[in-house]
């Protein structure tokens, strides 16, 4: 066989997979807003994907740039027009547009499993939740974009309870809350200064307690007392500490 021609056939067979592939790769598109369209001129994601019996292995991109936006997974076929995977069992890993890790989190059984992170595209964690058979269970965070910590709360159960607290981005304390079964039973707050803003109870939805207001230089303004959500009393300085009302 003539030397070229021989490379010329070696080299297409060595192709014939990647075109097979390249035949079999579905597309389909998603807007900014996550939802499913037909027409790429108006896509920002890009799914590419091939089936296999009821199944889906996919992998998404930023549309047009075609950066990486997941890893490679794998989903029902029928919900290959859903934005958000759900996968059977596996881990889904989402990227950033400039290349940082956004997402990670494992699924068993077609439900959240372990413990899932998500990070601010600097490259800092921006929440970790733990879950258990689907449900959050253990301890939430939230965090800044400087890596100082928002938020922290305890899940029992996939229902908020325990002690909720949250912070400035300064990192000072911001608030201090009791949570049972999703609902706020306390709840102190403070300002950036760390003057105490409020002190309730909290039952039915209704309050109980004060609310305190500040001057910019520190002097107490009003401070309002409260009963099951009934103005009960309420107080007003002037910044030289004289009552008004």
């Amino acid at each position: 066989m003539n030397t070229l021609w021989k490379h010329a056939y070696l080299a297409a067979l060595a192709t014939f997979p990647l075109m097979l592939y390249a035949s079999d790769l579905q597309k389909t598109y998603f807007n900014e807003r996550g939802q499913h369209i037909d027409d790429a001129a108006h896509a920002a994601y890009e799914r590419q994907y091939e089936t296999d019996g009821t199944l889906a292995k996919a992998r998404d991109f930023y549309y047009p740039s075609m950066k990486k936006y997941s890893d490679p997974y794998e989903i029902p076929l029928s919900e290959i027009k859903k934005f958000v995977p759900n996968l059977q069992n596996g881990t889904l890993t989402l990227w950033h547009f400039n290349g940082t890790k956004k997402m990670t989190g494992s699924y068993r059984y077609g439900k959240p499993h372990g413990t899932w992170i998500n990070w601010h595209a600097n490259g800092q964690k921006s929440a970790v939740i733990p879950y258990i058979n689907g449900k959050a269970e253990g301890l939430g965070e939230r965090f800044y974009r400087n890596g100082n910590k928002e938020s922290e709360i305890r899940f029992r159960n996939n229902k908020a309870n325990g002690l909720h607290k949250q912070w400035y981005l300064s990192g000072k304390p911001k608030s201090e809350s009791i949570i049972h079964n999703d609902e706020v039973t306390t709840l102190v707050t403070w300002d950036e200064e760390g003057r105490l803003t409020s002190e309730l109870s909290i039952a039915n939805g209704k309050r109980s307690g004060i609310v305190l207001d500040w001057y910019p230089g520190g002097e107490k303004k009003s401070e309002s007392a409260y009963h099951d959500d009934i103005l009960v009393d309420r107080k007003v300085w002037d910044e030289d500490g004289n009552i008004l009302e």
